[in-house]
């Protein structure tokens, strides 16, 4: 039955994907003059429950004691641009549904450290889902802009940090404590995500990576840093 568990999630990402991929060819179909809403929405959604299935189908998969990661070496300037092409394509339809739209959000990068330092070890495919999901996020709720980084971390490793100029991470949040978040119609399964794949990045010495959440972002906002060694 497990296994069966397993195959059924991984069948479901499938068939998200190929939807996906004729999404995109409806839309290279359809007059450039008149894109239609819905179309991009449709898009959204597909995107967002095949990234939720991803990081289930990882949680599944942690459960059973079979979770592996490819970590290999990745160039960060190519890793972080294929990054900000799937957000850019993402962006026209989240918003955060009072004062600004995402596509009006301003998001300031700073990137010298992939620029001084060309490769890192770590699995692309995953840490991709957890810094997309934390960069959505802070579209869904920053007001007007957004910083995203990387930077050394100090005594080894590397710092991903998101943030953004919105009203900050709730107090149950902060505090870790799953059931609150459920109880405000969010599973936390992002979160639990993206801890788990800090955590699974280690080194032999016995550094592990880690996710850190608090409100000292832009102008009190949110701040999502992922720190892999």
């Amino acid at each position: 039955m497990d296994t069966l568990v397993a195959a059924a999630i991984h069948d479901a990402k499938n068939a998200l994907s190929s939807l996906g991929v004729w999404l995109d060819e409806a839309q290279r179909e359809c007059d450039p003059q008149h894109k239609s809403t819905a179309m991009l929405q449709a898009k959204t959604i597909t995107a967002t429950l095949s990234s939720q299935l991803v990081e289930l189908l990882a949680l599944y998969r942690a459960g059973e004691g079979n979770l592996r990661l490819a970590v290999e070496d990745q160039h960060l300037g190519d890793f972080l641009a294929e990054l900000m092409a799937e957000l850019a394509a993402s962006r026209p339809m989240e918003n955060n549904g009072t004062t600004a739209t995402a596509s009006a959000i301003t998001i300031d990068t700073d990137f010298a450290f992939a620029g001084q330092n060309a490769a890192w070890a770590f699995d692309a495919y995953l840490v991709k889902f957890v810094l997309l999901d934390a960069l959505r996020n802070a579209l869904r709720h920053a007001k007007q802009r957004i910083h995203f980084s990387i930077a050394a971390e100090p005594g080894g490793g590397i710092r991903f940090s998101v943030a953004d100029d919105g009203c900050g991470y709730p107090p149950e949040t902060l505090r870790n404590e799953t059931s609150s978040a459920m109880s405000k119609k969010s599973s936390g399964l992002g979160l639990s995500f993206a801890r788990l794949i800090a955590a699974r990045h280690a080194t032999p010495s016995g550094h592990h990576g880690r996710l850190e959440l608090s409100n000292d972002g832009l102008d009190g906002g949110a701040r999502c840093s992922l720190v892999l060694p």
